[in-house]
């Protein structure tokens, strides 16, 4: 297969791992989401708890993606152990044999799978017989096996970019749900609002302290999880190394100098040239290789810089919404003791008002029976009057002299 086809086969496997999991892990996270929906199968209303939120459910569905991510690296794990199990190249006594054995025992991996070639222990083989055929030497072998073992390495690392990314995506999600519940919580709070419905503000307070719970739980579950697969991976490239070092680092035969018979032939003088040559070369080399070691430690101090930069204002932001959470539970503290001293109150004004309606009950009784006494005392006086004897006549004693 030529160099061109290899790269073309690369760049469609590299975008196959960038939206390959964002093709399986959104379906995925969408029917998880259907099936905890009130209109799905899974009538429980805990997880129709955590799923309701728009925050919610996009940390569900980039936890999705990240399984599915999670999931092809674990295929690619057995397709990996699958090719360290094979016999990989033909039997070597121990024995040194000329470098132009490289290009015959390349020719060999053509006649391997295709899955095979494509996987870490062929692309390891395979680039290095093509070290070896190509310069028809092994001299410098073990460079070039040290530079594709870092690669390897490095690619595997880089692999995890989006994992990395999802993981610091999710929790920010929960803060973000956060937010958005005590700003909901919050917003348009009156003691009016407070007295007929304070169910509004609790409402929004759990769903904030939901979404956080539930970032924080996918985080932790994922990174886990993200730790065991890449344990198991790096498991894979040790075998690699293992593997290359013991069958191809002294395999060839190798020149006494770097040179070899090219050097033995030239002159005195233009030895000592190519000699002045190679090392200002090399000095130039290590000069440049310094610089681009210094830019890189500034870039990664500009990278740490914005880190720190970013948690300090996730820790401010932090404090500030605690802060605010605490002004906001003392008001409501303040509110609820008002709703009961008015409460209270209230119970008083009924009491007063029964006590109120009875004395003016007893009031209106006394009144009433007061001038049923009145008229019984004047129907008293009246019936005295007309049964009473009328008073006696005065009669006039005759006079002596009349008689």
């Amino acid at each position: 297969m030529s160099r061109p086809a290899r790269a073309n086969k690369e760049s469609r496997s590299g975008l196959l791992g960038i939206f390959g999991p964002f093709v399986l892990g959104v379906p995925l996270g969408l029917g998880l989401l259907w099936l905890c929906s009130p209109r799905g199968p899974l009538q429980n209303p805990e997880l129709q708890r955590y799923t309701e939120h728009g925050a919610e459910q996009a940390a569900i569905v980039l936890f999705c993606c990240a399984l599915s991510a999670l999931g092809l690296k674990l295929l690619t794990y057995l397709k990996e152990r699958a090719a360290c199990g094979r016999g990989l190249l033909t039997p070597w006594d121990g024995t040194p044999v000329p470098a132009s054995e490289a290009g015959a025992l390349l020719k060999t991996l053509d006649a391997r799978p295709r899955w095979w070639r494509r996987t870490a222990m062929g692309r390891r083989i395979e680039g290095i017989l093509d070290f070896v055929a190509s310069r028809g030497s092994a001299n410098e072998l073990d460079d070039q096996m040290r530079c594709l073992a870092d690669n390897d390495a490095l690619a595997l690392e880089t692999s995890y970019a989006l994992l990395r990314f999802i993981n610091w995506a999710i929790p920010i999600l929960g803060f973000l749900g956060t937010v958005l519940g005590i700003t909901q919580a919050i917003s348009g709070v009156t003691p009016e609002k407070l007295e007929h419905s304070l169910s509004g503000v609790t409402d929004g307070l759990s769903q904030a302290f939901d979404t956080t719970a539930l970032g924080l739980f996918l985080t932790m579950v994922l990174m886990l999880l993200c730790f065991l697969v890449e344990r198991v991976e790096q498991g894979v490239l040790e075998i690699v190394d293992r593997y290359v070092d013991a069958e191809l680092l002294h395999r060839f035969q190798r020149t006494a100098g770097a040179g070899g018979p090219v050097v033995a032939g030239v002159p005195d003088g233009v030895a000592a040239t190519l000699q002045h040559a190679m090392e200002h070369a090399l000095t130039r080399y290590s000069h440049r290789l310094a610089e681009l070691e210094e830019q890189q430690l500034q870039r990664h101090q500009t990278v740490l810089e914005g880190i720190s930069q970013l948690a300090k204002v996730l820790r401010d932001t932090g404090r500030e919404q605690q802060l605010a959470l605490a002004r906001l539970t003392d008001t409501l503290g303040i509110q609820i003791q008002t709703l009961a001293q008015v409460q209270a109150d209230e119970e008083k004004l009924t009491r007063l008002q029964q006590t109120l309606t009875q004395n003016l009950e007893v009031i209106a009784s006394a009144g009433t029976f007061e001038q049923a006494v009145q008229s019984l005392t004047a129907a008293i006086h009246l019936l005295t009057s007309r049964t009473s004897p009328p008073p006696p006549a005065l009669r006039l004693a005759p006079r002596k002299d009349a008689a």
